[in-house]
């Protein structure tokens, strides 16, 4: 990803003229930024991946808002035609603003909404074919053991550059090797065990697409209590429980009374089997919070001491958690009728 942008030295004037608008004011809000115009508020982000990925962005807001989706994103194209601009090397995009509350508290009501609001997304999704070929990068279909495979490499690079290190950080790290590796290692064959080729092949002929950021900073409670859900630059054609594992990982705290809420709104949509549940849970234990300390630390270069310590302190609860869910999956799982192999 490209660094983040230097707001000030950009010609904000001039690009919003390209799109017929005349700045007011702006405000840096996160990774964007907030503009105030002759025509109201609305989103000036710079687009985190190359340029020729975003077409796919642009044409999957415009489906999901053919298909209903509730207060989908609305990118609006410069007066000559363009999906956005380019300066300085870098991609920047308008939307509308969708003016909300993004601290919104973790109860019962907000977690059941957030799993409902996934759900209508992947709903809105499907059928989803771009007019143009997807860019190689937005088809990740059956990603994850390669995936996997991939970082359990990287972790065993980073943990042979901490024993080589001398910094807190790093005999920290190097300590936790066997745990780490073996949780790695268990993640995959635990993986390799399950039908998770069934479960892609069954979501890639529906053409489902998973926003892969959803987030607390991408999921934005309007003042009606509805919530939005808001910047797809992530978006990719994948299997639904990719979003549904980050999803958890994200919102559950380690606690199986907040997945059990939010796969219950999210069965409002798509009731979940205990084969999915169980294909989420083997991809959950990886450790994939190591992989990614070891990557800032090891490959950016900005060491996170105080991060590590509080996930060694996590640790136990996502452990616990983890072998909750692999014992009584019908904890979490929707009351709702029996998953349908073709869902509409």
């Amino acid at each position: 990803m490209a660094p983040h942008p230097k707001w000030s030295r950009l010609p904000l004037k001039e690009m919003l003229a390209e799109y017929g608008l005349n700045l007011e004011g702006w405000e840096e809000v996160s990774s964007c930024l907030k503009v105030q115009t002759s025509e109201g508020l609305f989103r000036l982000k710079p687009f985190a991946y190359p340029q020729e990925e975003f077409p796919f962005v642009y044409e999957l807001v415009r489906h999901l808002n053919l298909r209903g989706f509730r207060h989908p994103e609305s990118i609006r194209p410069t007066l000559r035609g363009q999906l956005g601009l380019s300066i300085a090397g870098r991609f920047y995009y308008l939307a509308a603003w969708q003016e909300g509350n993004t601290d919104f508290e973790l109860n019962l009501q907000t977690l059941r909404a957030i799993g409902s609001l996934l759900g209508s997304f992947h709903t809105a999704s499907r059928g989803f074919h771009p007019a143009k070929a997807a860019h190689p990068a937005r088809i990740q279909w059956g990603a994850w053991p390669n995936k996997l495979a991939r970082r359990c490499r990287d972790l065993r690079l980073f943990l042979r550059a901490a024993q080589q290190a001398l910094s807190p950080f790093d005999r920290l790290f190097a300590a936790q090797e066997k745990t780490v590796l073996a949780a790695a290692e268990a993640s995959l064959n635990r993986l390799q065990d399950l039908p998770y080729e069934e479960i892609v092949r069954r979501d890639q002929q529906a053409g489902y697409v998973c926003h892969r950021d959803c987030i607390p900073r991408n999921v934005v409670q309007r003042q009606d209590g509805r919530f939005v859900l808001i910047d797809f630059d992530n978006a990719s054609q994948a299997e639904r429980i990719d979003d549904l594992a980050k999803l958890i990982r994200t919102f559950s705290g380690w606690q199986l009374e907040r997945v059990r809420l939010l796969l219950e709104g999210y069965g409002d949509w798509f009731p979940v089997t205990e084969e999915e549940i169980q294909l989420i849970g083997a991809f959950l234990a990886f450790p994939m919070e190591y992989w990614q300390l070891g990557k800032t630390h090891y490959l950016r270069g900005r060491s996170r001491l105080k991060a590590l310590r509080k996930q060694l302190v996590a640790d136990g609860a996502k452990a616990q958690f983890l072998l909750k869910l692999e014992r009584n999956p019908e904890r979490v799982m929707s009351s709702h009728a029996v998953f349908p192999r073709n869902p509409g």
